[in-house]
């Protein structure tokens, strides 16, 4: 099967068995429904006795950008719709109607429903309405004395490549191999290098129009739209602190990912690392390329390269990473993630990350990069690299990139943010930023990562770990961070049974970060919305974060959590804290408790604020720092005490850990941990009879330690998903998947898509390539071959033709088979015309009107279907009643039986009229 249909037929899978069906259970059955359907708006809802399949077929082009559209409900989002024949299609366990649905994307409604600011927002009262009073959030008054966007000491030169084309599998259009080259002048040694990749845009566009497309190649008078020039501000102030920069282009894979089950990860991945090997070659003094090149021979450090990917190609260059292997000439040492895409949700181990979430995003308008931060949470034993979150208020989508940027890009550009009226993220909103600024921004934090990534200077690596400082060159950018790993100790975690108290006026619970079952959901207590708890887009194999809200109604009220483990040599406690929409600010003091009884009352060097209603970032958890003073011992019968200095407030709780300046070296990384991909299709053969099948899912990598994965396994035919966690041992070479259904003695195949969709998420020591694939289990029955047994036919007038067609054996589908008129083998005969068949059935089967003309030259063309487990069916052409010539008339058919074999001889049929 074509790689590119198999990826439509996993997706559609995949949209019926995910929705609706929580993890471990199996999709409930709804109430008997009749059957119906309605449109509305170009959405149709077909409801049918499992629930709804709601189709929308875009009458205008679907806004080019890198969030996928989704359908939503009111405020919740029933999910994300995959291709299908022209349309968008989406299977729920539950009856809609037309006029329910809203399609949106980036925070845009595209069709159906209207929805309000606050539906928009997902964040119900949490959104601002233009009557609101919008909260200002303070900018950070630190400034870090070092700032890593002051220029560098290096002139700089630059050059442009263009390599043959690649092919990528199941892209039918071979990929460029062009890159922007920016590098110091003079500057001695091995330098490390940095890779730029940009997200999802217009791939081509009119000079002097204003027509843009997504097609590639680009069809005749437009011209590629250089979105990979649109990093050069940032690649000039890398290289004149001598770094080597390059900005590749990947046009030819936004021309073609729509129906890419992974949106075009795995394919921005091999084209990123394909690039890193050229520069391998050329480090190397050798390899293909422009003159300019031959300067890079011997001042390239491959083994400190950082990768920056903007929006989908943020999600390209993680996926890069995890695909690291042993015999790789290069080293990806870090990277940073700019507005960037997660649908895979997977954890590249070992690699110090850096996401730029901007607050105004109207493209990925869910901020679903968080989860590149939180996901890495306990992911790996001994994974230790610093993973910072860093929310840009007023940035949007697009302005990261000049070539996105209107009065700089070649091609039209927008502003992605869509309500220009907007009170937090309009053009006229207080902290909105312009381009310039959102750049200036982009530069300080990607220089900081660089720094601090592929260099032994610590001089940045404040803005990076949650410390309350700002650079002088980010300007009036109000811009907050949280970090994970580095040095830091888990003591406090709502998602594994925290254990805590109140006291009086104060209440604490724990939450969900949506709903599966264990918690009531923290999405509805207050109506805010958080990118730390979505479950994504597609919403596979979702484990639900959990956060603890604590709530209070006077001063000095208490919370008291017990710490998990030992303090150890900490500096600081980093509590990160969700302020949701509140009246006034909640201020609180933190109380640690030591084991001798005695207790130490510290301020926060910052205390949290409400931020202003935006698509999610009102939910988005803010470091809470307090300094701890020396001597302070916590124990497992200490306490860490949320005191409240406000008089009344609600924040949610996330976690909290002891932390202190520096890096520490992973000692895990995605070669030292078992390592899944699943192939895009697989085979599984089953004997006749058999009662149930086993998927063999090789593992690879060096893993020394016990690792886990969780799988999902759907059952296109019902829905049902069946979600089992596995544990990898050191050494093991594969996990065996049980799959239970009785197969007959039918002959099977994948034309019809797979029997089971598998999807995989690393869930500790392990990491996952290819998350998603198909498995056809294949019957033992051998495959049969068309027969029939007698060609010849005959018919008088207002008869049929009729021909048995058969198949030595059942198959699993419908098989079909196209019968067209061929000439006559004997030419003294004379051939049926169009017009002795039934006019209403040759209409239909004649590429013409029907007339005097020989079916042949005509164009006849029909075709035989034999159903499922069927061994026969019948071939008839309708002749009308009343024709009248003399003698007899003839007609030749070929059979196509090319798909399943067998010598057929033209079908001869023979017509004697009356008259």
């Amino acid at each position: 099967m074509n790689v590119r249909r198999w990826s439509l037929v996993l997706g559609a899978a995949l949209a019926v068995g995910l929705v609706g069906a929580p993890a471990g259970q199996a999709a409930s059955e709804p109430p008997e429904p009749a059957p119906h359907v309605s449109s509305a708006d170009g959405i149709t809802v077909a409801t049918d006795a499992l629930g709804s399949t709601v189709t929308w077929k875009p009458r205008t082009d679907v806004p080019m950008g890198d969030a996928r559209p989704e359908f939503r409900v009111g405020d919740q989002r029933i999910g994300v719709p995959v291709p299908s024949e022209g349309a968008l299609a989406l299977r729920v366990d539950r009856r809609l109607r037309p006029a329910q649905v809203s399609v949106v994307s980036g925070g845009r409604v595209l069709a159906g429903a209207k929805l309000t600011i606050a539906e928009l927002k997902a964040g119900g009262s949490g959104g601002a309405s233009r009557a609101d009073t919008v909260p200002t959030v303070p900018a950070v008054s630190r400034v870090l004395d070092r700032d890593p966007a002051k220029p560098g000491r290096y002139r700089t030169s630059a050059f442009t490549y263009a390599l043959p084309s690649v092919h990528i599998p199941g892209y039918p259009a071979a990929v460029e191999m062009r890159g922007h080259v920016v590098a110091p002048v003079g500057a001695a040694g091995r330098r490390g290098v940095v890779l730029f990749l940009h997200g999802r845009h217009g791939t081509c566009y009119s000079p002097g129009g204003d027509e843009v497309s997504i097609d590639w190649p680009c069809a005749g008078g437009m011209k590629a739209i250089p979105s990979y020039l649109g990093y050069t501000q940032q690649q000039k102030l890398l290289a004149s602190q001598g770094f080597v920069t390059v900005s590749i282009s990947a046009n030819g894979i936004n021309g073609q990912d729509d129906m890419d089950i992974d949106s075009g990860a795995a394919a921005r991945a091999v084209l990123v690392r394909k690039h890193l090997d050229v520069f391998a070659d050329w480090a190397a003094g050798k390899g293909a390329g422009p003159a300019a090149r031959s300067a890079l021979a011997g001042h390239l450090n491959m083994r400190k390269v950082m990768t920056v990917g903007h929006s989908r190609g943020g999600e390209g260059v993680d996926r890069a990473a995890i695909k690291a292997r042993a015999g790789d000439r290069f080293t990806i040492a870090g990277q940073v993630l700019v507005a960037p895409t997660d649908f895979g949700q997977q954890v590249a181990v070992g690699i110090p990350t850096t996401v730029l979430l901007p607050y105004c995003d109207g493209d990925v308008s869910d901020l679903q990069g968080q989860l590149f931060v939180d996901q890495s949470a306990g992911r790996a034993t001994g994974d230790r690299a610093l993973r910072t979150s860093v929310l840009v208020m007023g940035a949007n989508h697009n302005y990261f990139n000049s070539q996105w940027t209107p009065s700089l890009a070649a091609a039209p550009a927008q502003d992605d943010w869509w309500d220009d009226e907007d009170p937090v993220c309009g053009s006229g909103a207080p902290q909105r930023l312009t381009a310039k600024q959102q750049r200036a921004v982009g530069s300080a934090y990607i220089a900081a990562a660089a720094r601090t990534y592929l260099t032994s200077s610590t001089t940045a690596r404040a803005l990076l770990d949650g410390t309350p400082v700002r650079a002088a060159s980010a300007g009036k950018a109000v811009v907050l961070t949280h970090a994970l790993g580095g040095r830091r100790t888990g003591l406090v975690r709502a998602d594994v049974s925290p254990h805590f108290r109140a006291s009086a006026h104060a209440t604490a619970s724990v939450c969900a970060g949506f709903v599966d079952g264990s918690a009531r959901p923290c999405a509805r207590d207050d109506s805010v919305q958080s990118p730390h708890w979505s479950p994504l887009q597609w919403g596979w194999l979702p484990v639900a974060p959990h956060a603890v809200k604590v709530a209070w109604t006077a001063k000095a009220a208490r919370v008291a959590f017990t710490p998990t483990r030992p303090l150890g040599s900490a500096r600081y406690l980093d509590l990160r804290v969700i302020v949701p929409p509140q009246k006034s600010r909640p201020t609180f003091q933190v109380v640690v408790r030591d084991a001798e009884g005695g207790s130490t009352t510290l301020t926060p060097q910052r205390s949290a604020s409400v931020l202003p209603g935006a698509p999610t970032g009102a939910g988005w958890a803010q470091n809470v720092r307090v300094r701890l003073p020396k001597g302070v011992v916590l124990a497992p019968s200490s306490s860490i005490v949320l005191r409240s200095t406000s008089s009344r407030g609600v924040v949610y709780l996330l976690d909290v850990y002891g932390s202190a300046p520096g890096l520490v070296r992973s000692t895990a990384n995605v070669l030292t941990v078992a390592r899944l991909s699943l192939p895009a299709a697989t085979v599984v053969p089953v004997a006749v009879g058999q009662q149930s099948a086993t998927l063999r899912i090789p593992v690879r990598g060096a893993s020394e330690r016990t690792g886990s994965v969780r799988l999902g396994i759907i059952d296109p035919q019902n829905g049902e998903t069946t979600v089992v966690d596995r544990v990898i041992r050191p050494g093991q070479t594969s996990l065996d998947v049980r799959l239970a259904r009785a197969w007959d003695d039918a002959y099977s195949d994948s034309e019809d898509g797979p029997d089971y969709v598998v999807v995989a998420n690393a869930t500790h020591n392990s990491v996952v390539d290819g998350y998603i694939g198909g498995v056809v289990a294949r019957s033992a029955a051998e495959r049969p071959h068309v027969v029939v047994d007698d060609v010849e036919a005959s018919a008088s007038p207002g008869q049929g033709l009729r021909w048995v067609v058969k198949l030595s054996g059942p198959v699993s589908r419908d098989v079909e088979m196209t019968v067209r008129a061929i000439p006559l083998p004997d030419p003294t005969w004379t051939e049926l015309a169009g017009r002795d068949l039934l006019p209403g059935w040759a209409a239909d089967h004649l590429a013409g009107a029907p007339s005097a003309a020989g079916v042949s030259a005509a164009g006849l063309t029909t075709s035989v279907v034999i159903p499922a487990y069927a061994t026969s069916a019948v071939l008839e052409i309708p002749v009308r009643a009343g024709v009248s010539f003399t003698g007899v008339r003839h007609v030749a058919l070929g059979l196509d039986t090319s798909e399943f074999g067998g010598v057929v001889p033209p079908l001869i049929g023979t017509v004697t009229s009356a008259g």
